[in-house]
């Protein structure tokens, strides 16, 4: 695997400036630890926690998904740098091998399937996406049992073409798929920085931006199944929701990721029940406590 490190040395300046604008961020309870974080400070994209492959049904092979994208992953389009992850798409042709074909555009994503998971939590990042007709930035959770989809939590997912944010949750079945979706149409995403959290609690999920709550939902189908992380810088098809890029998309674009952050509830612990050993009973006899012994009686027996 080649994962490209980029000095981004024309906005290292204009990037160190937006950095110290920190938005807002919502803060997981008191009592919860960090499980997993990335700050991607190193040059390398870390391998022990991502990989740079799609593993879920519905897909021609882990390169690409299905006919709402337009856009092949590529390990060069994920690139480290200035302490930033970006996941960049680009318009070229692309000789994809798996699956076999001819691609327009590639992609770059990240994903923690096989590598970790977890059951509820606070999950952050704080991010900046692009903005144009077409592109698909998303910050996601899949099921880790690949047979098991839905659900799907869509954090924060980017439909670039209609400038709209998607806070959703996929729950029933493959065959019956039903979602509860909320659209942002009113704030400003494009090229901004904002944090992005999901709190999953049994029955209950919370989305918030900024640290502002944007969508709740208590209810049965929330999921209680391990799932994994995923960023990734889609390109839309014509049937996509983003709907196909056009002239006035701009390309390389990049969805940068300053950090993302875990936390979970620690383990109730069991209380062990004390099982003390029974005393040992000593009983004091008295002489009366005995049993009187009988001398036999032996009769003489005549021939």
């Amino acid at each position: 695997m080649r994962i490209t490190h980029s000095s981004f040395a024309a906005i290292g300046l204009t990037a160190l400036v937006e950095m110290m604008v920190s938005p807002l961020a919502a803060t997981p309870p008191a009592s919860w630890q960090m499980v997993f974080s990335d700050e991607f400070d190193a040059a390398q994209l870390d391998e022990t926690k991502w990989s740079t492959t799609m593993a879920f049904v519905g897909i021609h092979g882990p390169r690409y998904h299905n006919e709402y994208y337009s856009s092949y992953t590529l390990d060069e389009d994920v690139l480290l740098g200035d302490g930033l992850l970006r996941l960049r798409t680009d318009r070229h042709e692309v000789k994809g091998d798996n699956p076999a074909g001819d691609f327009a555009y590639s992609q770059g994503l990240v994903s923690t399937h096989d590598k970790f998971t977890f059951t509820y939590g606070y999950v952050e990042i704080r991010a900046k996406y692009p903005g144009g007709k077409g592109l698909w930035p998303c910050f996601w959770l899949m099921p880790q049992n690949l047979a098991a989809w839905p659900p799907e939590f869509d954090i924060a997912e980017y439909y670039g073409g209609q400038r709209k944010m998607h806070h959703g949750l996929a729950h029933g079945t493959m065959r019956d798929t039903l979602w509860d979706s909320t659209g942002d149409t009113e704030t400003e995403f494009e090229n901004v920085w904002h944090t992005y959290a999901l709190e999953w609690t049994a029955g209950r999920a919370v989305w918030f931006v900024d640290g502002v709550v944007r969508k709740t939902i208590a209810a049965e189908y929330v999921p209680n199944t391990a799932m994994y992380v995923l960023l990734s810088n889609s390109i839309s098809s014509a049937r996509g929701p983003s709907s196909a890029p056009d002239e006035n998309t701009v390309f390389p674009n990049f969805f940068a990721i300053d950090y993302i952050r875990i936390w979970q509830a620690p383990a109730p612990v069991v209380a062990k029940a004390s099982v003390e050993p029974a005393p040992a009973v000593v009983a004091k006899l008295e002489a009366s406590d005995l049993p009187a012994v009988v001398e036999p009686v032996i009769e003489s027996v005549q021939p």
